[in-house]
């Protein structure tokens, strides 16, 4: 392993619950923007591809890892609009359409500035919900 790889997954593993959060809504937001520089050149949509799929199942991870009995309704809006995201990405792949991309970053940055003043006001280690491992390689 790469010194830049063990130092990422140091980060990931050593990372408080809020970290972690922001850590995968970064991910997402970079696969996006990596898809959106290749989509109008035909010969780079195995890179188009490739990070739309990785954004989707991060998205994926973060409706998996929603606890819809602590979170109330809240939660349920949330998966809601994880579910659209995904459905969204899917649309944008299939047709190598920005528009849909584009809508999930916007939702994704937006969503991301929020959870950065909820983990500065209530710190990294909010609680955690019992779902352990999420199995997300956002390293790369």
């Amino acid at each position: 392993m790469n010194p830049y790889s063990q130092y990422k997954e140091t980060q990931i593993l050593t990372a408080g619950p809020g970290k972690l959060l922001l850590m995968l809504y970064d991910a997402a937001i970079t696969s996006m923007e990596q898809a959106l520089e290749f989509i109008k050149d035909k010969k780079k949509y195995d890179i188009v591809n490739r990070n739309l799929v990785k954004a989707q199942e991060i998205i994926g991870e973060l409706l998996a890892s929603l606890d819809l009995k602590v979170g109330g309704e809240f939660a349920k809006n949330m998966q809601s609009l994880y579910a659209y995201m995904i459905k969204r990405l899917i649309e944008g792949n299939l047709r190598k359409e920005d528009g849909p991309i584009r809508e999930v970053l916007k939702y994704m940055k937006e969503l991301k500035e929020s959870w950065e003043i909820a983990v500065k006001k209530v710190g990294s280690d909010f609680p955690k919900n019992n779902n352990e491992n999420t199995g997300v390689n956002i390293s790369g």
